[in-house]
């Protein structure tokens, strides 16, 4: 997911796995080219690797490429969004094996997807099973107060808590309930709608990462998670 230089000749590995989650590793010597584990640094590599050792910071042993993604130039903005929010939201050496299956998937969908729709909606809908994996799960078809979301009623967005009823006169940041619905379903009912939706998701997660999302200060939404 990332790498930083480490002394004079390693780096530093950030990896999600799948059985220990978010994890750190040494990788000694690694910067040089005729090192076994400089291969760390190819882009949309998928590795199968070895490590160990004591104390937090342990050594990666081997890093061994058992698969890759192309990464195409006009993907390259989604593949950078969604390492960041890996790295942001998920809490070290915590496994979360469905998020980890999801995001390969993903991944491998952007890569052979011609549809920038299409691409949106996959992220969507990635960004939505991450915020509730992570214990943030809102509603599509029931408002914060539990009641159905209706087509013509207005709705804001209120981080860990859903979507609430309001005056389209009193907040400009509002989304129609036939929006949500659609999106439920599996598509965008307009432009605004997709904005919006991009926008609760920037939103949420901005909420549940330790530091605010780079990729986020674009999109602000009024928060209040009390």
């Amino acid at each position: 997911m990332h790498s930083a230089n480490f002394r004079e000749s390693s780096l530093i590995g950030t990896f999600f796995t799948d059985e220990y989650g978010l994890i750190k590793l040494v990788a000694r010597g690694a910067r040089s080219k005729k090192n076994k584990l400089s291969n760390i640094k190819v882009p949309g590599a998928i590795f199968e690797i070895e490590f160990g050792g004591k104390g937090d910071l342990k050594n990666l042993y081997t890093c061994e490429i058992i698969d890759s993604i192309i990464i195409k130039e006009s993907n390259l903005k989604i593949y950078l969004y969604l390492n960041e929010i890996i790295i942001r939201t998920i809490e070290p050496e915590a496994p979360v094996r469905s998020i980890f299956k999801s995001l390969i998937s993903l991944y491998k969908d952007i890569q052979l997807s011609e549809s920038p729709t299409e691409r949106e909606l996959k992220l969507r809908k990635f960004e939505l099973d991450l915020i509730s994996e992570l214990g943030y799960k809102f509603s599509l078809t029931l408002d914060s107060k539990g009641k159905k979301i209706k087509e013509d009623l207005f709705y804001e967005f209120i981080p860990s808590k859903g979507f609430q009823v309001v005056n389209k006169e009193s907040f400009r940041d509002v989304i129609l309930g036939s929006s949500i619905l659609k999106f439920n379903e599996g598509v965008f009912l307009n432009d605004q709608s997709k904005k919006f939706i991009k926008n609760i998701m920037k939103s949420s997660l901005d909420t549940i990462s330790s530091k605010p999302l780079n990729s986020s200060k674009f999109f602000r939404l009024r928060k209040d998670a009390n």
